[in-house]
């Protein structure tokens, strides 16, 4: 019998295309449950590890006072939010893996949750500002809204917007409160490290100023005591001398001359010895408030040396200033005012950090992980899928060709 021919190219090709695609549904078909186990235990592999090592996000807006730690003792009007020039420099502080170290072994914190975590954060550089970003109260949508930024407000930073990733909840909520409590305490320990010394020196070269202000005016007192006791002289000598007006010449002009009695420079001179005896004083009386300041900042300093904590700084310096007024006269004026004065800057910096800058949202308790466990499966199947065919294909070939190869 003659064989048939193909009627043209069209139908070989098909023929072609029908045995290929029956040469690789065979194999699939009959290594079908190989194909079903291998998927469905990849997917159920990938699953199971992605939701064992899942990571819950947590979240929390710190919000950032209008006033921070002031090293002033009298109260001086502050702009909303913190400068963005200043924030910079807290930034750069904040965010250096020692500084973090020096904090964590100062507030004993080597096993609170998730701190090994945050050491490897703080050991990237630039990783710790993913987590700690500045809020602004007017943002480029906001300017494009209002069509600029209103009159008299500035674009400080007003808060911080601090999340955490850990595969516990509990523990990413932690983490974001430590944040919190860190960066806080890091500007105000920045604040202090910078203000409490300039203060100090600042006292040391007032007090210097004062005691040459104070030398000056008893110079010019015992200037004013030698000319009060030469015009008591003359006018002892010369009575009738208090109704003349010839002894000491005030201005001169080509037509006539105008002259002071002696009586009248005696009084002007009694005046100018009592003025200067008044500014040395008050130059003593601000010398001794000076001294207290002096030694107050200095304690401070010394309390500084000792920790790490802008917190512990701050509560200390009420024990500080109880220490140095503790063999004080409190019933001197002098004494308590300095007194009152140090009371109210320390009140108001710990009103201000402690009670005022706090977290006003969160830090929120996750109730999902940040994983999709639908994307995760049908990814997985899909996986599972594609690992199975290859499988099978390649135990397949090795079927078809080992003799080959072996021969």
């Amino acid at each position: 019998m003659q064989k048939q021919e193909p009627a043209n190219e069209h139908d070989i090709g098909t023929n072609e295309i029908e045995i290929s695609l029956l040469d690789l549904v065979v194999p699939v078909w009959r290594s079908r449950w190989t194909v079903v186990i291998v998927t469905m235990l990849v997917a159920a592999l990938g699953l199971a590890g992605t939701l064992y090592t899942a990571k819950y996000r947590s979240e929390g807006f710190f919000q950032l006072s209008s006033v921070f730690p002031s090293t002033e003792v009298e109260e001086v009007p502050v702009p909303l939010g913190i400068a963005l020039s200043d924030y910079k420099r807290f930034a750069a502080f904040y965010a250096d893996g020692e500084r973090f170290a020096d904090y964590v072994q100062d507030q004993k914190l080597d096993s609170a949750p998730g701190i090994e975590e945050l050491h490897r954060i703080f050991a990237l550089r630039g990783s710790i500002e993913n987590l700690i970003e500045p809020v602004y109260p007017f943002t480029k949508l906001d300017a494009k809204n209002l069509m600029g930024q209103p009159k008299d407000s500035s674009n400080n930073v007003i808060g911080l917007q601090i999340h955490a990733e850990n595969t516990s909840p509990q523990t990413a909520q932690q983490m974001v409160g430590l944040l919190g409590r860190y960066t806080l305490d890091s500007i105000v320990y920045l604040v202090y490290l910078e203000k409490l010394r300039l203060k100090s020196s600042e006292i040391s070269i007032k007090m210097t100023e004062l005691d040459n202000k104070i030398i000056k005016s008893n110079e010019q007192l015992e200037e004013y005591g030698r000319k009060v006791a030469g015009l008591k002289q003359i006018v002892t000598r010369y009575p009738s001398a208090a109704n003349q007006q010839s002894q000491q010449v005030i201005s001169v002009t080509p037509e006539s001359a105008r002259y002071l009695s002696p009586v009248t420079q005696l009084v002007t001179t009694e005046v100018q010895s009592s003025e200067a005896t008044e500014q040395i004083f008050k130059a003593r009386r601000e010398q001794q408030q000076m001294r207290l300041f002096q030694e107050y900042y200095t304690q401070a300093v010394a309390l500084l040396d000792k920790t790490k904590s802008g917190e512990t700084v701050l509560r200390g310096l009420e024990s500080v200033k109880d220490l140095v007024f503790k063999d004080e006269n409190m019933a001197d004026e002098v004494v308590k005012e300095v007194y009152n004065k140090i009371t109210i800057a320390n009140q108001s910096a710990i009103n201000t950090c402690l009670e005022k800058c706090r977290f006003i949202s969160g830090p929120t308790l996750p109730s999902r992980s940040t994983v999709r466990p639908a994307l995760v499966l049908a990814g997985g199947l899909i996986l599972g899928l594609f690992l199975s065919l290859v499988l099978v294909f390649c135990r397949n070939w090795w079927r078809e060709n080992r003799v080959k190869i072996n021969g």
